[in-house]
């Protein structure tokens, strides 16, 4: 059974700078279970904060962003804001559709696989 449905940008000092600024401050822990909380929001930010540069780079809106993928526009925005938690399948439509999320790299600086070997 999960715990109580907290919005991941509660998790925040900065919950206004959610998925906007690069490096926000975040809540001190009280319990294990916060810690994980408290991680899988700062993972939710850094992949929107990443998500929001790539839609801005490829000269695209957010809403554009949901056509592609299918979702519904409101409820990537609530993603994208921490008012919604990120799901795997959010990550992955994101990296299929963006390509980069996860890694952080952009498509044009990726190094081919046979080039690290």
């Amino acid at each position: 059974m999960s715990g109580p449905r907290v919005p991941p940008r509660s998790y925040s000092t900065e919950p206004e700078a959610f998925g906007k600024a690069e490096i926000i401050a975040w809540i001190d822990a009280s319990s294990s279970a916060e810690v994980d909380r408290i991680e899988a929001a700062k993972l939710q930010h850094a992949y929107a904060v990443r998500i929001k540069r790539r839609i801005h780079a490829q000269n695209m809106t957010v809403h554009d962003y949901a056509v592609m993928t299918g979702r519904p526009y409101d409820r990537l925005t609530k993603i994208l804001r921490g008012d919604a938690t990120m799901t795997l399948r959010d990550v992955a439509q994101a990296e299929r559709v963006l390509k980069g999320i996860v890694t952080g790299e952009t498509p044009s600086r990726s190094i081919p696989r046979e080039t690290l070997d």
